[in-house]
This record gives C-alpha cells, structure tokens and sequence, in this order.
C-alpha cells in the first residue's frame, strides 16, 4: 500500500520539522473537527488535537506501516477521546449549552436560527446516545469522509464491521430523531 503521508511520518521520524509541520497542516481541521464532534467540546477538543499531535510525534520512529497514515491519527483521536469520554461526562453540560444557546436566539426572534439550534440539539444527543463505536464510525464516515478501510484501521474492526456498525448508527439516529420529533407534536 502507497501512502503520501507515510514520508512525511519517515522524515519526522528523523527530527524534520518541517514534514510535522506538513502533516499538522493537513489534519488538525479535520482531526479538531472529529473530536469536536465526538465529544462535543471545542476547548477539550483543542487540548486533545494538540495531545494527539504530540503522540505523532513521539510515536513516529515506531509507526508501522500496515495502515495508512490518516487510519492511524484518526485512531490515536479516537482512542483519547474515549479516555476523556470516560473520565468525564459530558452529556448533561452540552445539552444545557445548546438548549441556552437555542434560547437566546429565540428571544432575540430569531425562529429560524432557534430550529436550527434545536435541530442540531437533538443530534447531538442522539449522536451522545449511540454507542461509542457507533458514533465513533458515523464521525468518521459522515464528518471526515474517510473510507470504510480507513474507519475499519482507526477502529481496529474488520470492514464488514464498520458496515454493520455504520447501518445500526445511522438507523438507531434516526429511530431516535423520529422520536424526538413524534414526542414534540403530541
């Protein structure tokens, strides 16, 4: 398997700090964006980004190429994010942020902005309410657009697994939604 990055990870690897430059460069955005998402706190999500770049770093020297680069950030995301998920909650105080945030601009009159932000509330905790992996892979696919070869190496699951997962997610988000929205006309 030809990997561009997998240079940049060599040249790290021997001190260039230009090639870790080069590699922050291409994946901060969508490694932020990820853990954004995944636990839905920008400022920790920051903190992490900069935790997972500094294990690239520290880990260059041994990375083993059996996948290609992205899979292999992705999963060192991925797992931090766990252990954050693990070592806080989280839901409640997120949750509350997006409910005042839809509050506030609904008394500004703002109707169309106040859906929107109760919209996106209610994927948010519906996305907080699917399994770890399930989200992790729904993140990954939908937000990062990685293949399913990439989520099945940063999740450490066989292809067919990150299918199965990717179905039930998406199918368990929209049983949830439906709810949300059959609970909200009665």
């Amino acid at each position: 398997m030809v990997d561009a990055d997998f240079a940049l990870i060599e040249a790290i690897a021997k001190g260039d700090h230009c090639a870790f430059e080069e590699l922050i460069k291409r994946y901060q955005n969508p490694v932020l964006n990820f853990i954004t998402k995944y636990l839905g706190d920008r400022c920790m999500a920051e903190d992490l980004t900069q935790e997972v770049f500094l294990r690239v770093y520290q880990a260059a020297p041994r990375f083993n190429p059996r996948a290609r680069v992205v899979s292999w950030i992705f999963k060192i995301a991925y797992n931090l994010s766990i252990n954050e998920i693990r070592r806080r909650s989280r839901l409640a105080k997120h949750a509350a942020s997006i409910k005042l945030a839809a509050k506030e601009m609904e008394s500004e009159g703002s109707a169309e902005f106040a859906v929107r932000y109760e919209l996106e509330e209610e994927i948010a905790i519906g996305l907080k309410s699917l399994p770890e992996n399930q989200r992790a892979a729904l993140l990954l696919k939908v937000n990062e657009g990685l293949s399913y070869l990439e989520i099945s190496e940063a999740l450490e699951l066989s292809v067919a697994s990150v299918e199965s997962l990717l179905f039930r997610a998406r199918k368990n988000l929209k049983k949830l939604l439906s709810e949300t929205q059959t609970k909200e006309k009665e």
